[in-house]
């Protein structure tokens, strides 16, 4: 249920959030966040570094709510809400991660996730190399929409 949870909560901030015009660059944000935290999610299970239990519907060793809920949903509103300066973007990053983290620990006090041979702060500096390279697959690929870049 924490699973369901969890994607209900983020489609619902996705959608007063999301700019509709944008989706077509922006959702690429969101699949590459999944396709990331797939493989992350896969491997730290194959190394008993966590585990996922009650999935309802397995994706890679996770919920497919969790990994098109609130991972593909920070993917694409990152993407969507991407600063253009450099100080901006290092200070979003850490934004985020610190929102992921916590979303991390409400999903293991639930008890349907829990740490084996792993720690918060190992999760802390995943979700900012995660977070980076968003950010760098955001640039490089063009995927922000030009307005919010010159907004900030």
């Amino acid at each position: 249920m924490p699973w369901f949870i969890t994607a209900i909560v983020s489609w619902i901030i996705f959608y007063f959030m999301v700019d509709v015009q944008q989706l077509r660059r922006t959702i690429f944000g969101g699949i590459f966040t999944v396709a990331l935290g797939s493989l992350v999610d896969w491997g730290g299970q194959h190394l008993h570094l966590y585990q996922f239990r009650d999935l309802i519907i397995p994706w890679a060793g996770c919920s497919i709510f969790y990994k098109f809920g609130p991972i593909f949903v920070i993917g694409v509103l990152f993407t969507q809400y991407l600063p253009r300066k450099r100080s901006l973007q290092i200070i979003n990053i850490l934004v985020v991660s610190l929102l992921y983290l916590a979303t991390e620990a409400l999903i293991l006090q639930t008890g349907v996730a829990n740490y084996l041979n792993w720690h918060i702060l190992a999760s802390f500096i995943v979700d900012l190399a995660a977070i980076t390279s968003l950010t760098w697959l955001a640039q490089t690929f063009q995927l922000a929409p030009s307005s919010m870049k010159s907004f900030f």
